[in-house]
């Protein structure tokens, strides 16, 4: 790779999207969303709570239209979340019982195992569709510092397979991208490295590994892997906190136990390996070079995504 053949302009770095992007953001586990309690969480650097009526998941923004109480501190009472400071009634929809003022609401839905909160008042996107064919569990999340469009263009990044993650490409990946929100990549790998979770995974998938990646708003992401005869999903959603990323995993298996904690463990160490290079990156995906050119697409994707309307 001769240096002289990049394009990249440095006038223009650091390449940046928003991190206000209008997006379904993975907020919480389903799980930790329990009746009669309140969660407080956060979606697009935004601070909202989340609290559950029967099967029904609400969010709201964090103060009473009183005086401003933090409803986190308050309780649930059956379709209702209570002011902890003069017990105001507030409803999912953001209404106070007997009052025509209102608390803001914000659309949510439960997928794969997790509460997805999209930051507008109307979803401007479908959500993912459920998997039920799968069990849904939360691996270990954390903060990447590294901007979260850094990681999803990452993602998409296909020459780096091989260099990181000792994946060899069979064939060119299949982009598809059939609206203006959902970008997709298909492609088929064979191991080339010999670490314990290379070896395990040669072997469960006969070196014939399927994977179908779906971005979503840009923020979220979906991963279907196919390892010969077993099958795994997972789930991705990102939160921007400034110059670094809230990453959150619920993996998909189709058993519990061995199968589950397998699964999880194959994922969570393939995304490992890109910590430590992904840590305070700078990353400038327009290089004009033929290797790179599904993530050059994919940057394009993600600047043309428009940006929340609060």
């Amino acid at each position: 790779m001769d240096a002289a053949s990049l394009r990249a302009d440095h006038a223009s770095l650091p390449w940046r999207v928003s991190n206000d992007l209008a997006a379904w953001y993975v907020v919480a586990a389903s799980s930790q969303v329990r009746e009669k309690e309140v969660l407080s969480a956060t979606v697009a650097e935004r601070e909202i709570v989340l609290f559950r009526s029967g099967e029904t998941v609400h969010a709201l923004d964090p103060h009473c239209p009183h005086m401003g109480a933090k409803l986190c501190a308050g309780k649930v009472d059956g379709e209702h979340l209570v002011c902890p400071l003069h017990g105001w009634r507030i409803q999912g929809d953001g209404r106070v019982a007997g009052l025509k003022t209102r608390v803001r609401s914000w659309p949510v839905v439960e997928r794969m195992g997790a509460v997805l909160v999209f930051n507008g008042p109307e979803p401007l996107c479908e959500p993912p569709a459920e998997q039920p064919e799968f069990f849904w569990t939360a691996a270990q999340s954390g903060r990447i510092y590294a901007p979260f469009f850094s990681l999803t263009a990452n993602a998409f990044d296909t020459h780096h397979y091989e260099a990181v993650h000792k994946r060899r490409l069979r064939e060119p990946p299949l982009i598809e991208q059939p609206n203006p929100w959902q970008f997709s990549c298909s492609y088929r790998s064979q191991v080339t490295g010999h670490h314990l979770n290379d070896r395990l995974m040669k072997w469960l998938s006969g070196n014939d590994i399927k994977v179908t990646m779906t971005c979503i708003g840009g923020v979220l992401f979906t991963v279907s892997s196919v390892l010969g005869k077993r099958r795994a999903s997972l789930l991705v959603g990102m939160t921007p906190e400034g110059d670094s990323t809230r990453v959150r995993l619920m993996v998909g298996s189709t058993k519990r136990g061995l199968t589950a904690t397998l699964s999880r463990y194959l994922y969570t160490s393939f995304l490992k390996n890109d910590l430590e290079p992904m840590t305070g990156i700078r990353l400038n995906p327009f290089t004009g070079l033929s290797v790179d050119a599904t993530i050059e697409r994919f940057a394009h994707y993600l600047d043309a995504l428009p940006e929340a309307q609060w």
